[in-house]
């Protein structure tokens, strides 16, 4: 075990001089499926529910943007700046998504009393306004901002548009703060040192003025890291469209794949030091 822990520590080393260096190996771009889809297109996409059935004065009243979702997300945010509550507003934004995500897979009694607001019983003894308080009150949100803007959207038969503005709103944030985060998993867990060192090079790639660095642990990498970034989901990390690979593991398969030599039995030599 020291050795292969040994072995694995230098490997990040060596990754990392790499890394640092400039000798990165070509980005990896994740292609196919949603990760094919810009954020301009990725807009007009969650916005088609939003646009149905909208009135001609309301589009009218765009004014340059492209897309519901961006003025219902814009006037939410200019209401925050003028009450100044925009963190507030934004960490009630975090509890919408968090308790939308949730929802995918949760049967709690939340989740069932917020499917009765919506579609159940509830729905009809309950008028648009009515509904959008008691989930408020659900969600536990802090500003008075949001609330309002629940109610808002109610009133215009917009409130099933909530998550995708709520989805909008973080992407913005993150575009307007210019942070970029990245997921770093490592055979070993990384030194401050070495997260600060690849913080730095990340933001000479990226042109980011901050990094937001998340670190994951995977001993199947046999040493070294790998880096994904560019996320079509920014705040909840999901979807990387590019990442950097410097594993060892990489390194056994492009060896094994080049000389033929088969990488179960490759990484059973490197485990067993035979």
């Amino acid at each position: 075990m020291a050795r292969r822990s040994t072995g694995t520590a230098i490997v990040i080393g060596l990754g990392l001089g790499l890394f640092l260096s400039g000798r990165a190996p070509e980005p990896t771009s994740f292609v196919g499926g949603a990760a094919a889809v810009s954020g301009g297109r990725r807009t007009q996409m969650r916005a088609q529910d939003l646009m149905k059935g909208q009135k001609v004065e309301d589009i009218g009243a765009v004014k340059g943007l492209d897309s519901i979702v961006q003025v219902y997300t814009q006037a939410l945010v200019e209401a925050a700046a003028k009450k100044g509550e925009s963190v507030p507003v934004t960490k009630d934004i975090m509890k919408v998504r968090k308790f939308y995500e949730a929802m995918k897979n949760d049967q709690t009694e939340a989740t069932m009393k917020y499917l009765d607001l919506i579609n159940g019983q509830a729905s009809v003894d309950m008028n648009n306004v009515e509904r959008s308080a008691e989930i408020s009150k659900m969600m536990g949100l802090e500003s008075t901002v949001l609330p309002v803007f629940f109610r808002f959207l109610a009133k215009k038969q917009r409130f099933n548009g909530l998550g995708m503005i709520a989805d909008y709103y973080m992407e913005e944030l993150y575009k307007e703060q210019n942070i970029v985060p990245i997921r770093v998993t490592s055979a070993q867990t990384l030194t401050d040192d070495q997260k600060k060192s690849i913080r730095s090079k990340m933001k000479k790639i990226t042109g980011a003025a901050d990094i937001k660095l998340v670190s994951t642990v995977n001993a199947d990498l046999l040493g070294g890291f790998k880096v994904e970034y560019n996320f079509l989901d920014a705040d909840n990390m999901r979807g990387p469209e590019n990442a950097l690979d410097y594993s060892l593991k990489t390194v056994l398969q492009k060896a094994a794949v080049g000389k033929g030599v088969l990488l179960a039995e490759l990484q059973e030599a490197v485990d067993t030091g035979r």
